[in-house]
């Protein structure tokens, strides 16, 4: 099993689809949470729950109160997404990416420089 240099209390998922759960748990700290936002596949070993002493729960996104706040902190922390950019005239390409969950967290679509795809 991969040792980590760094560990995490919370790890906030978004993700759809499949995922390496064994992996990702790991990256947990003892007592740590994983919190669902997304819909993902579940496939995972109670164990690793039980023996690292791991929660997961799930959340629907708060209130526009609560998103305020929660930009604001995350703002005022230097908190950023990863994100992989993609110009909108490769849509295509990344819907597939997406689909084939090769997409590096998220894609996000960009206009085209030259206009191309308006």
């Amino acid at each position: 099993m991969q040792q980590f240099d760094y560990y995490f209390d919370l790890l906030l998922c978004t993700a759809h689809g499949e995922i390496d759960w064994e992996s990702l748990l790991m990256t947990l700290r003892k007592k740590g949470r994983l919190v669902l936002l997304g819909f993902p596949t579940l496939a995972l070993k109670p164990i690793d729950l039980v023996a690292h002493q791991l929660s997961i729960t799930g959340s629907f996104l708060g209130s526009r109160a609560a998103m305020r706040e929660m930009l604001s902190f995350a703002q005022a922390q230097g908190i950023v997404p990863q994100v992989e950019l993609m110009p909108m005239s490769e849509v295509n390409e990344a819907i597939r990416r997406v689909r084939e969950n090769q997409a590096r967290y998220r894609i996000v679509l960009v206009n085209d420089m030259d206009g191309a795809g308006t």
